[in-house]
């Protein structure tokens, strides 16, 4: 397959550090990222643009790029480049899709790119185009050994790849795009009428029949992922679209939300069903839908729709990685990064997603990783006095490594500061109530408990309000022991008998743990509060006792 192409602006040799731009110069839409790669951490995105110059108008019918077009498109490239010069990168790739891959005078728009900013434009095939994005979503989702579908819908075109996470099992671009559906069949009414639909729909089924089939006897698949903007859009927009018509008031904001969110196939067809009752005014205002798109959003949802109901889906999963991080890993690749070359395990992009966080943030590994040992042998050994299970337990260990990252905004309130970044991060793998969770414990790991003001706490299901304050106690326990952070205290026995719980830090070499034990002690009447009638104790003498014996 060709290489993504590139501007190259002399990487630093032996650099621990590559920012590298990206632009997608798509049918709808040109997209500039800049990520940021760095040892030991996921790609990080650090900056994003978009600008609607649609390019795909008047496509299908002249086969040109107009003139307007095209000198909109070469400013918004040359300020997407003065931006990706800005932050240093090292280099500058630039790909584009379906517009540029079928207009007649395409070599005007690369040379007039090339002359004025001095990139070159590399038009990517359909088919390579669906590799890099099955490479961008194989990076940060666990497909869980089955094998996925994935499905883009872009402007001028659609690809799907059938995948496991390793190379892709199928590949295949076909020309259905929301920018060129809606200008075929859905640009003389406003809401479209009745006749325009079911038109657009045989279109497109007659479109699909091929793929449809090809897909079926390549094997078929177990779960589907979907990119892009629509796609993206059409899931963000179907919680909210009752209330916009119904006029109710709005949800209250959640403050934490995913990497990845759902869409089932009834909720696609609802959100439809009003998408094409609402005059292009009222499309503009629905929330998730940016209101470029929502001139399109009726034929991206309909071919959505339809790719629903001929592959037989009933749900799929989102993903905001698509070809432009598709692109840069590719790239990092060919300069010898280890990015992952074999599928991810949910356990594998969980805790590679925590970690990025945690070393982007400065964490101190010793005492992160040791308080996470702790915490998971005390969880192990209260089993029958918190009752939770190993989700929970993998909670306390993911908080336990990002409980001091606050350490990284100052010093003061760094549980809050801790709860802030976690919030605020980018964690594939996880859903918004796992992260909340995950923040409300390290929020909570020192300071006082959780009370009714606390509104991040109270947003919480009352059942996973309940899950983070069992492990409070044991969180504050574990960072208590290893206080001086030196792994002094190489383990802990805890033992229960009716409502005694009784503690056993054992010290590494008969090592002087009596700052450990102070601290835990301090912690214990929070095991008390929050495990009613529960006695707990320090046992020293058995500690050393244990100790000499091992």
């Amino acid at each position: 397959m060709p290489a993504a192409p590139r501007q190259s602006i002399s990487p630093r040799p032996g650099s621990a550090l590559h920012r590298v731009a990206a632009i997608d110069v798509g049918s709808n839409s040109i997209h500039l990222i800049i990520a940021e790669a760095r040892p030991g951490e996921r790609l990080r995105i650090i900056e994003r643009e978009k600008d609607t110059v649609r390019l795909a108008a008047g496509l299908t019918e002249t086969h040109h790029l107009t003139d307007e077009k095209i000198k909109a498109a070469v400013a918004t490239l040359r300020r997407f480049t003065d931006l990706a010069h800005a932050h240093d990168v090292t280099a500058v790739l630039v790909v584009a899709t379906s517009a540029i891959r079928e207009a007649w005078n395409r070599e005007v728009f690369l040379q007039r790119v090339e002359q004025e900013i001095g990139l070159k434009v590399e038009i990517l095939p359909g088919v390579e185009e669906a590799r890099l994005i099955a490479l961008a979503v194989a990076e940060v989702t666990d497909f869980q050994g089955e094998r996925g579908l994935i499905i883009d819908v872009g402007g001028g075109s659609t690809e799907f790849i059938l995948t496991d996470g390793q190379t892709p099992a199928y590949l295949a671009s076909v020309k259905l795009g929301a920018v060129r559906l809606q200008e075929q069949f859905l640009s003389r009414q406003d809401p479209p009428s009745r006749a325009e639909i079911e038109a657009l729909t045989t279109y497109i089924q007659s479109g699909l029949a091929r793929t449809v089939r090809e897909i079926q006897e390549a094997g078929g698949f177990q779960r589907v992922v979907g990119t892009s903007g629509t796609i993206l859009a059409l899931a963000a927009a179907k919680p909210d679209t009752r209330s916009l018509e119904t006029k109710a008031p709005a949800p209250k904001k959640v403050a934490f939300t995913s990497f990845a969110s759902e869409l089932t196939y009834a909720e696609l067809q609802a959100l439809n069903r009003r998408l094409q009752r609402m005059p292009h005014k009222a499309r503009r205002k629905l929330p998730g839908v940016d209101s470029r798109r929502a001139d399109i959003i009726v034929a991206g949802g309909i071919l959505l729709e339809t790719i629903f109901r001929e592959l037989g889906i009933q749900h799929l999963t989102t993903c905001e990685w698509s070809l432009r991080e598709g692109v840069v890993i590719n790239y990092l690749r060919e300069q010898g990064w280890s990015l992952s070359h074999t599928p991810l395990s949910a356990g594998d992009i969980r805790e590679r997603s925590i970690l990025s966080v945690a070393r982007r943030y400065a964490y101190e590994a010793g005492h992160a990783h040791h308080t996470a040992r702790l915490a998971e042998q005390i969880f192990d050994q209260t089993l029958p006095l918190h009752g939770l299970g190993m989700r929970e337990r993998e909670w306390l260990r993911y908080a336990a490594l990002l409980h001091d990252i606050g350490y990284h905004i100052a010093h003061t309130s760094h549980h809050k500061h801790a709860m802030y970044l976690i919030r605020h991060a980018e964690l594939p793998g996880f859903h918004p109530h796992e992260i909340a969770i995950i923040a409300n414990l390290a929020r909570y790991h020192r300071g006082s408990l959780p009370k009714r003001k606390h509104e991040d706490f109270t947003r919480l299901l009352p059942v996973h309000q309940e899950t983070v304050t069992r492990l409070i106690p044991i969180l504050r326990l574990a960072d208590a022991l290893d206080r001086r952070h030196g792994g002094k205290v190489k383990e802990v026995i805890v033992e229960m008998q009716d409502q005694s719980l009784q503690i056993v830090p054992i010290p590494v070499d008969n090592t002087d743990i009596s700052l450990e034990v102070w601290c835990a002690q301090q912690v214990l009447p929070i095991w008390a509060t929050v495990f009613p009638g529960l006695k707990a104790q320090i046992c020293l003498e058995r500690a050393a006792r244990t100790a000499a014996y091992r």
